[in-house]
């Protein structure tokens, strides 16, 4: 599987601007959204092939955006993004792993990481393709 489509979920818009500075010159058709809902939104006229979302947002938080998609796009691949809140980014990026995203970022998040981040989905995406192939 590869990686044409992002949805970026943000509520700080520097964070959107800086994902979109890293992602579009390496090819990635960018959408955003400011909150969860507004994610929902968009999904429903578009489909991406994956989602970067922060967890903590005021409008439609992250970990229900992450429900939506298993929900309603359980093919949709998630990375999910946390600087923390009330407890440290470690918690909250611990429980999004039990709500089923396939990577977890801790805020700041570096061009570098966030590249083998979307490479990982990416060539595991492939191999669970390859896997579920039936055999000629």
């Amino acid at each position: 599987m590869s990686i044409h489509s992002i949805l970026v979920v943000d509520d700080d818009p520097e964070t959107l601007k800086a994902m979109g500075q890293v992602l579009e010159p390496l090819g990635y058709a960018i959408s955003v959204a400011t909150d969860g809902n507004k994610a929902v939104q968009l999904l429903n006229r578009e489909s991406v092939d994956l989602v970067i979302t922060d967890l903590l947002m005021p409008q439609g938080d992250g970990f229900e955006l992450i429900s939506a998609l298993r929900k309603n796009f359980p093919n949709t691949e998630i990375v999910a993004i946390s600087g923390g809140g009330h407890v440290g980014a470690d918690t909250y990026l611990m429980i999004a792993r039990g709500f089923g995203v396939n990577v977890v970022l801790q805020k700041p998040v570096t061009r570098d990481k966030l590249v083998l981040a979307i490479n990982g989905v990416e060539s595991r995406a492939a191999a669970d393709g390859m896997r579920e192939r039936p055999r000629d």
